[in-house]
């Protein structure tokens, strides 16, 4: 008995040991740095040395001041699109993808090809699509929503319509959340979960200010990372809270006017680590200088 306390207690101090040596490891990078406008700064890091949970992995971050004088927009687009253009066509001065939705469909302007709910100028534009037993999806455990210009992360609650009851201009249902007011929310043990993937994610800090992130996946030079790893670095930069969006070959950063087009991370659909793997989506989160 004594041996196998002992070999639990060896295991949960190297798990612990392991964290602390990823999190010193994230913040203490190198992260490069590049202003988007006053109180917006774009800022990425490349790990290619296997340091941060035994893998390589390529991180950008778009920090927004809550004083920078920008606002953030959600923007469904009834034809699939990609990110990019989407963003150039609307002026944003920058853009990530956004949530869930469908691939069979070009063009619908019934539900904007989404499966998680939309509204836009306090119209709904789609519904929540629910599996067959009526539960809500993992993509649908929490939301964005935008009130008066205020960009808030929302947890669902027990009623299975609550995404219509939230007071707010523009909300997006999107999932799993992953950290509600600076507490961590226990994840699932299935494969969307735990497999490495590209990511996308939005959190905010105690201190208002909201991060754009997108997680590069799918290659030697950016493995991707399970949820829980998405939801400890994003508490190690501040998130107080944190919700995934669609990732996969979905994961695409946009600025105006940088090079590559504007897209500045790596995009997977081409399987080559450049910047011309976007895939088209369906809905996009835009950034406009107010």
């Amino acid at each position: 008995m004594k041996k196998y306390l002992l070999l639990f207690l060896l295991s949960i101090i190297t798990v612990f040991t392991y964290a602390q040596n990823d999190s010193a490891t994230l913040v203490n990078a190198k992260w490069q740095e590049r202003e988007i406008t006053k109180g917006v700064v774009y800022k990425w890091v490349h790990f290619n040395n296997q340091e941060l949970f035994g893998s390589n992995q390529y991180i950008c971050i778009i920090e927004i001041d809550k004083n920078s004088g920008t606002r953030l927009e959600i923007y469904p687009s009834p034809v699939l699109k990609e990110t990019s253009k989407m963003a150039e066509e609307n002026g944003a001065i920058a853009a990530i993808n956004g949530s869930f939705f469908k691939f069979n469909n070009a063009y619908n302007t019934e539900d904007y090809n989404s499966v998680d709910y939309i509204r836009k100028d306090n119209k709904q534009l789609a519904p929540n699509t629910f599996t067959e037993k009526k539960q809500r999806g993992i993509n649908q455990l929490g939301a964005l929503a935008i009130r008066n210009g205020e960009f808030y992360i929302l947890k669902a609650d027990e009623l299975k319509i609550w995404e219509k009851y939230i007071s707010a201009d523009e909300v997006l249902t999107t999932g799993p959340i992953l950290r509600v007011a600076g507490k961590n929310e226990k994840l699932q043990n299935s494969s969307f979960y735990t497999t490495r993937h590209p990511r996308t994610a939005v959190a905010k800090t105690a201190d208002g200010n909201v991060l754009l992130v997108t997680i590069d996946g799918r290659a030697k030079e950016s493995a991707g990372v399970s949820l829980p790893e998405l939801q400890s670095i994003l508490k190690w930069l501040g998130g107080e809270y944190i919700i995934n969006l669609d990732g996969g070959g979905s994961t695409t950063m946009y600025i105006k006017g940088f090079s590559d087009n504007g897209i500045v991370n790596h995009p997977s659909d081409n399987k080559i680590f450049d910047n011309k793997g976007e895939r088209k989506v369906a809905n996009t989160i835009f950034l406009y200088q107010n």
